[in-house]
Protein backbone atom coordinates (compact mmCIF):
# COMPACT_ATOMS: atom_id res chain seq x y z
CA UNK A 1 0.00 0.00 0.00
CA UNK A 2 2.90 2.28 0.50
CA UNK A 3 3.54 1.98 -3.07
CA UNK A 4 0.17 2.74 -4.47
CA UNK A 5 0.44 5.83 -2.00
CA UNK A 6 3.76 6.90 -3.27
CA UNK A 7 2.90 6.54 -7.23
CA UNK A 8 -0.45 8.69 -6.24
CA UNK A 9 1.05 12.03 -5.31
CA UNK A 10 3.47 12.11 -8.23
CA UNK A 11 0.73 11.51 -10.79
CA UNK A 12 -1.11 14.27 -9.91
CA UNK A 13 2.23 16.73 -10.32
CA UNK A 14 3.18 15.23 -13.60
CA UNK A 15 -0.40 16.08 -14.81
CA UNK A 16 0.50 19.64 -13.58
CA UNK A 17 3.19 20.16 -14.94
CA UNK A 18 2.25 18.43 -18.27
CA UNK A 19 -0.88 21.16 -17.68
CA UNK A 20 1.69 23.65 -17.06
CA UNK A 21 3.32 22.80 -20.45
CA UNK A 22 0.26 22.60 -22.30
CA UNK A 23 -0.33 26.31 -21.68
CA UNK A 24 2.75 27.44 -22.32
CA UNK A 25 2.82 26.07 -25.24
CA UNK A 26 -0.68 27.29 -26.36
CA UNK A 27 0.78 30.57 -25.06
CA UNK A 28 3.70 30.38 -27.24
CA UNK A 29 1.40 29.10 -30.60
CA UNK A 30 -0.66 31.92 -29.89
CA UNK A 31 1.96 34.63 -29.85
CA UNK A 32 3.44 32.83 -32.95
CA UNK A 33 0.30 33.10 -34.88
CA UNK A 34 -0.13 36.60 -33.77
CA UNK A 35 3.25 38.09 -34.83
CA UNK A 36 2.60 35.39 -38.37
CA UNK A 37 -0.46 37.81 -38.90
CA UNK A 38 1.38 41.15 -37.92
CA UNK A 39 3.69 40.29 -39.97
CA UNK A 40 1.51 39.26 -43.09
CA UNK A 41 -0.21 42.34 -42.49
CA UNK A 42 3.10 44.25 -42.87
CA UNK A 43 3.66 42.73 -45.61
CA UNK A 44 0.35 42.81 -47.78
CA UNK A 45 0.95 46.64 -46.63
CA UNK A 46 4.40 46.93 -48.21
CA UNK A 47 3.09 44.82 -51.59
CA UNK A 48 0.08 47.96 -51.35
CA UNK A 49 1.45 50.50 -50.71
CA UNK A 50 4.33 49.48 -53.04
CA UNK A 51 1.91 49.04 -56.08
CA UNK A 52 -0.39 52.24 -55.45
CA UNK A 53 3.58 53.80 -55.93
CA UNK A 54 3.65 52.39 -59.00
CA UNK A 55 -0.02 53.07 -60.13
CA UNK A 56 0.55 56.78 -59.29
CA UNK A 57 3.83 56.89 -61.08
CA UNK A 58 2.26 55.13 -64.23
CA UNK A 59 -0.21 57.66 -64.12
CA UNK A 60 2.15 60.54 -63.73
CA UNK A 61 3.73 58.95 -67.11
CA UNK A 62 0.33 58.88 -68.69
CA UNK A 63 -0.65 62.46 -67.78
CA UNK A 64 3.02 63.67 -68.82
CA UNK A 65 2.71 61.30 -72.43
CA UNK A 66 -0.87 62.86 -72.97
CA UNK A 67 0.36 66.21 -72.79
CA UNK A 68 3.33 66.12 -74.79
CA UNK A 69 0.51 64.06 -77.46
CA UNK A 70 -1.87 67.20 -76.99
CA UNK A 71 1.22 69.76 -77.75
CA UNK A 72 2.59 67.90 -80.40
CA UNK A 73 -0.80 67.77 -82.09
CA UNK A 74 -1.43 71.75 -81.18
CA UNK A 75 1.74 72.49 -82.97
CA UNK A 76 1.16 70.29 -85.93
CA UNK A 77 -2.18 72.24 -86.30
CA UNK A 78 -0.68 75.81 -85.69
CA UNK A 79 1.93 74.72 -88.26
CA UNK A 80 -0.25 73.05 -90.66
CA UNK A 81 -2.75 76.19 -90.34
CA UNK A 82 0.63 78.36 -90.79
CA UNK A 83 1.14 76.57 -94.04
CA UNK A 84 -2.53 77.12 -95.20
CA UNK A 85 -2.25 80.83 -94.63
CA UNK A 86 0.46 81.11 -96.26
CA UNK A 87 -0.83 79.14 -99.18
CA UNK A 88 -4.14 80.88 -99.36
CA UNK A 89 -1.88 84.88 -99.33
CA UNK A 90 0.20 83.02 -102.16
CA UNK A 91 -2.68 81.97 -104.29
CA UNK A 92 -4.77 85.26 -103.33
CA UNK A 93 -1.64 87.29 -104.34
CA UNK A 94 -0.96 85.16 -107.79
CA UNK A 95 -5.00 85.42 -108.48
CA UNK A 96 -4.15 89.19 -107.94
CA UNK A 97 -1.76 89.30 -110.28
CA UNK A 98 -3.13 87.28 -113.13
CA UNK A 99 -6.40 90.14 -112.22
CA UNK A 100 -3.72 93.18 -112.49
CA UNK A 101 -1.68 91.01 -116.13
CA UNK A 102 -5.28 91.20 -117.55
CA UNK A 103 -6.27 94.29 -117.01
CA UNK A 104 -3.25 95.35 -118.19
CA UNK A 105 -3.45 93.34 -121.54
CA UNK A 106 -7.18 94.87 -122.18
CA UNK A 107 -6.13 98.68 -121.47
CA UNK A 108 -2.88 98.67 -122.47
CA UNK A 109 -2.25 97.06 -125.88
CA UNK A 110 0.27 99.05 -127.25
CA UNK A 111 2.10 98.11 -124.04
CA UNK A 112 2.48 94.60 -124.54
CA UNK A 113 6.11 94.18 -124.49
CA UNK A 114 6.43 96.35 -121.09
CA UNK A 115 3.22 94.37 -119.81
CA UNK A 116 4.56 90.75 -120.45
CA UNK A 117 7.69 92.27 -119.05
CA UNK A 118 5.66 93.26 -115.88
CA UNK A 119 3.86 89.60 -115.98
CA UNK A 120 6.87 87.51 -116.27
CA UNK A 121 8.56 90.03 -113.01
CA UNK A 122 5.19 89.30 -111.66
CA UNK A 123 5.27 85.46 -112.15
CA UNK A 124 9.03 84.78 -110.94
CA UNK A 125 8.52 86.84 -107.63
CA UNK A 126 5.43 84.46 -107.41
CA UNK A 127 7.29 82.07 -108.35
CA UNK A 128 9.85 82.69 -106.07
CA UNK A 129 7.52 82.85 -103.09
CA UNK A 130 6.24 79.53 -104.21
CA UNK A 131 9.49 78.15 -103.34
CA UNK A 132 10.05 80.06 -100.12
CA UNK A 133 6.89 79.06 -99.20
CA UNK A 134 7.90 74.96 -100.18
CA UNK A 135 11.51 75.67 -98.49
CA UNK A 136 9.16 76.70 -95.43
CA UNK A 137 7.24 74.30 -95.62
CA UNK A 138 9.50 71.63 -95.96
CA UNK A 139 11.22 72.92 -92.59
CA UNK A 140 8.03 72.92 -90.72
CA UNK A 141 7.44 69.61 -91.82
CA UNK A 142 11.21 68.91 -90.87
CA UNK A 143 11.18 70.61 -87.47
CA UNK A 144 7.88 68.78 -86.48
CA UNK A 145 9.52 65.20 -87.41
CA UNK A 146 12.57 66.28 -85.60
CA UNK A 147 10.21 67.24 -82.03
CA UNK A 148 8.24 63.76 -82.98
CA UNK A 149 11.45 62.03 -82.83
CA UNK A 150 12.73 63.95 -79.59
CA UNK A 151 8.79 62.98 -78.44
CA UNK A 152 9.40 59.55 -78.98
CA UNK A 153 13.01 59.61 -77.30
CA UNK A 154 11.76 61.44 -74.64
CA UNK A 155 8.76 58.68 -74.16
CA UNK A 156 11.16 55.61 -74.57
CA UNK A 157 13.59 56.76 -71.85
CA UNK A 158 10.76 57.65 -69.64
CA UNK A 159 9.44 54.03 -70.47
CA UNK A 160 12.63 52.34 -69.75
CA UNK A 161 12.94 54.25 -66.67
CA UNK A 162 10.31 52.84 -65.49
CA UNK A 163 10.89 49.45 -66.17
CA UNK A 164 14.27 49.80 -64.33
CA UNK A 165 12.19 51.63 -61.28
CA UNK A 166 9.71 48.45 -61.34
CA UNK A 167 12.95 46.18 -61.42
CA UNK A 168 14.53 47.60 -58.66
CA UNK A 169 11.01 47.44 -56.72
CA UNK A 170 10.91 43.60 -57.98
CA UNK A 171 14.42 42.79 -56.46
CA UNK A 172 13.55 45.27 -53.17
CA UNK A 173 10.26 42.76 -52.52
CA UNK A 174 12.35 40.12 -53.39
CA UNK A 175 15.20 40.65 -51.03
CA UNK A 176 11.90 41.90 -48.44
CA UNK A 177 10.16 38.93 -48.66
CA UNK A 178 13.54 36.62 -48.36
CA UNK A 179 14.13 38.58 -45.13
CA UNK A 180 10.62 38.06 -43.79
CA UNK A 181 11.60 33.83 -44.60
CA UNK A 182 14.28 34.17 -43.56
CA UNK A 183 12.80 35.66 -40.13
CA UNK A 184 9.69 33.13 -39.49
CA UNK A 185 12.11 30.38 -40.41
CA UNK A 186 14.22 31.28 -37.33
Amino acid sequence: MSMNLDSEPSTPSLEHELEIDNRHLQKTIGALRDQLERLQLEKSEAAQKAVATMSDELAQLKATANALRDRLERERIDSQEAVQKALAAAKAENTQVRETASALRDSLERMRIEKDEGIQRVRSEANDEVRQLQSAAHALRDQLERESAQYYDKLQKLERDSQSEIAQLHDTIAVLRERLEAENGA
